[in-house]
């Protein structure tokens, strides 16, 4: 039934699907109204949740209104694995923070990635629990790619139509729109997307020749304050047909929540150029 599907990213280990889904919804219903665009109704926008993949079933969520509550005290000392330090070095070279401050690259990055006000000036611990939900994703030996994957499926719909995948959900969504032709969707949207990374290209897990998802548009959306999308155009490395579309975004703040500053999905969904994509992909479809 649902004619949009939406894909969250990295942080929703301890929301809920139905927390994600309203949220986004109501932003996606202002900046579609203030484009003067028709407004999906609610009971056709679904969401894609894959953030409790990352729990076991011994594990427990956040306790309080503090979403950090749960997160362990890591240090850099746990950085330990090659691929955590290598996001970490390049979500850092998207910043405006000198470099300094540690005494290698990967403590030098994170305090480069605390101290900038474009992530809203992010704790330690929250910074390698971020980035090790990418890399667990990306792990060919872990459950959480096999999980996301089934949920994306048990979402889409012969009706859906539409698209929107934020930070890591672009990477969960790419690899879904890749390995499913049956789909008939036409309008892929990406926010915030670290697709560009070729620490992540060189991990993704697609049928064999495929590169480009099987929609008939792909609108990719990157704010230039956000060093998440430190690639800010995906041409390059997917082909001519990508709509690259800059846009600016001031940092978000919520108390008691993370925001991810320039990199909030918030922001984006409030963007001009996110209300057009999804307009003109559910008006393609009436046509």
């Amino acid at each position: 039934m649902a004619h949009v599907v939406m894909c969250h990213g990295i942080g929703y280990q301890y929301k809920h699907r139905e927390t994600s889904r309203t949220e986004w919804y109501e932003e996606l219903r202002r900046s579609m109204t203030d484009a003067a665009l028709p407004v999906p109704a609610p009971e056709l926008v679904d969401a894609v949740f894959y953030g409790n993949c990352y729990g076991s079933a011994k594990g427990k969520g956040a306790q309080s209104e503090d979403e950090f509550a749960g997160i362990p005290g890591y240090t850099a000392d746990d950085v330990t694995l090659r691929l955590e330090s290598e996001l970490l070095e390049a979500f850092a070279e998207g910043l405006d923070v000198p470099t300094g401050g540690g005494k290698g690259l990967t403590q030098a990055a994170l305090r480069r990635l605390e101290k900038s006000e474009r992530l809203s000036r992010p704790a330690e611990n929250v910074v390698i629990w971020l980035v090790r939900q990418v890399r667990r994703y990306l792990d060919a030996e872990d459950v959480v790619r096999e999980c996301a994957q089934r949920r994306f499926a048990r979402v889409v719909t012969p009706d859906t139509r539409v698209v929107v995948a934020h930070s890591l959900g672009s990477v969960v969504a790419y690899e879904a729109l890749c390995a499913h032709p049956e789909w008939n969707i036409g309008t892929f949207v990406t926010l915030g997307s670290p697709l560009g990374l070729r620490q992540i290209r060189d991990r993704l897990q697609v049928p064999e020749g495929v590169t480009w998802p099987h929609v008939d548009r792909w609108v990719n959306i990157a704010a230039a304050e956000d060093p998440i999308a430190l690639v800010k155009e995906l041409r390059p490395a997917f082909g001519d047909r990508v709509e690259d579309r800059p846009v600016v975004n001031l940092p978000w703040y919520s108390p008691g929540k993370y925001a991810l500053g320039g990199h909030s999905v918030m922001r984006y969904l409030s963007t001009a150029e996110l209300a057009e994509a999804v307009g003109d992909g559910l008006s393609a479809t009436e046509r």
